[in-house]
């Protein structure tokens, strides 16, 4: 089979031959991998030997030989990974992932924006609903800020809401992140993170193991999820309903064998019921990254962030009727009228220690005269 000139580029071109060929997945071609060494030589092996060598049924053997190599189509997938400075890892290269090169499916192929380094393998998935509430975007970016001030990398779908919120996060307070899409690396899905598939693939990394030009349907997000969490040592779950795909996410992790965790909620909160379920499953419970850095990793030689009531060296300065209102406040949006009868305060009295509050950006007013308090 001719391909194009560089042995790199033939490389490149057999690779993404094989992959095309109908019924061969990673499994399939691990197995004519360890039989003839390389896509190349598998392809132009005769059917008996890929039946004798690598024991595939006869019907796949001859599909593999009679296959013809949609020539234009690989080569303009080989110019797009060019143009967007996309590698094409194996799972036979040597920096291949190696959380992911123990699972039971590793992908064969990785198309990959970025770079994955050796500190990656301490990884934690974030993971969570598309539409989450003020509670569980602020769980979600506290919960990555300390995980990436204590060195783990964090690794999500890029999904909206939830996984939108971590990658975010994490580059913010420059850390690790990694990023696994549905569909192509020059798809952008979805639209709203053009400008952070950008930024991800300058600064951290953007992984996919579907060829150029694969949209984002629906069937291929079951496989993404395996890889977020074939990355990561653990699983964060924060707000997802019970039919929720985050909650696939976190099956993968237990064939895997990997940590679960999840964030409780409000039960009178739907987005609650997903974390709950795992709850009783037996998930670990988090209330701080602490909480699954001493599961996972060394435990900390301290707390990373003040808790939820705690009050850090900046807030010296407030009187004790100012802390007295911020712990009164709870992350979900509280009504002034309530905390005017649970703090025995006037209306006007009170107002005003809330804006001293606002101001100091302790707490946040909301539509109505609510106001919630800000993790940090």
């Amino acid at each position: 089979m001719a391909g194009p000139g560089s042995s790199g580029e033939i490389s490149v071109f057999h690779w993404l031959a094989l992959e095309r060929i109908p019924r061969v997945g990673p499994l399939t071609i691990a197995r004519l991998m360890k039989a003839f060494g390389s896509p190349q030589a598998a392809m132009e092996a005769p059917a008996k030997d890929i039946c004798r060598k690598a024991g595939l049924n006869e019907n796949l053997s001859r599909s593999i030989v009679e296959f013809m190599p949609p020539h234009q189509d690989i080569v303009r997938d080989m110019e797009i990974l060019e143009r967007l400075n996309v590698r094409l890892m194996t799972r036979w290269d040597p920096d291949y992932p190696k959380n992911l090169s123990e699972i039971y499916d590793p992908p064969a192929l990785l198309f990959v924006r970025g770079g994955f380094l050796p500190q990656d393998e301490k990884a934690v998935a974030v993971v969570g609903t598309r539409n989450p509430s003020r509670y569980g975007l602020e769980m979600t970016e506290k919960i990555t800020r300390d995980l990436v001030r204590a060195g783990a990398t964090v690794v999500s779908g890029l999904a909206r809401g939830i996984d939108t919120a971590c990658h975010k996060a994490a580059l913010k307070d420059g850390g690790r992140t990694v990023a696994v899409l549905g569909c192509g690396t020059d798809v952008v899905y979805p639209r709203e993170n053009k400008q952070l598939i950008e930024q991800m693939s300058a600064e951290a990394v953007v992984v996919t193991e579907f060829r150029p030009g694969t949209p984002p349907l629906a069937t291929n997000f079951y496989r993404r999820n395996r890889i977020v969490s074939g990355l990561a040592k653990g699983v964060v779950v924060v707000e997802c309903t019970r039919n929720s795909g985050s909650l696939i996410t976190a099956g993968h992790a237990l064939d895997q064998n990997r940590d679960v965790f999840a964030v409780p909620g409000s039960v009178m909160n739907v987005r609650s019921q997903g974390p709950h379920h795992l709850l009783k499953q037996g998930a670990g419970l988090v209330e701080s990254a602490d909480d699954i850095l001493e599961a996972l990793f060394e435990p900390p030689k301290a707390k990373s962030q003040p808790s939820l009531f705690e009050f850090s060296s900046a807030d010296q300065g407030l009187s004790d009727t100012a802390r007295a209102v911020v712990e009164a406040i709870d992350p979900d949006p509280v009504p002034i009228d309530l905390l005017c009868e649970t703090l025995k305060m006037d209306a006007g009295a009170l107002s005003a220690v809330l804006l001293e509050l606002e101001l100091n950006g302790l707490i946040r007013q909301h539509p109505g005269k609510m106001f919630s308090r800000i993790l940090r």
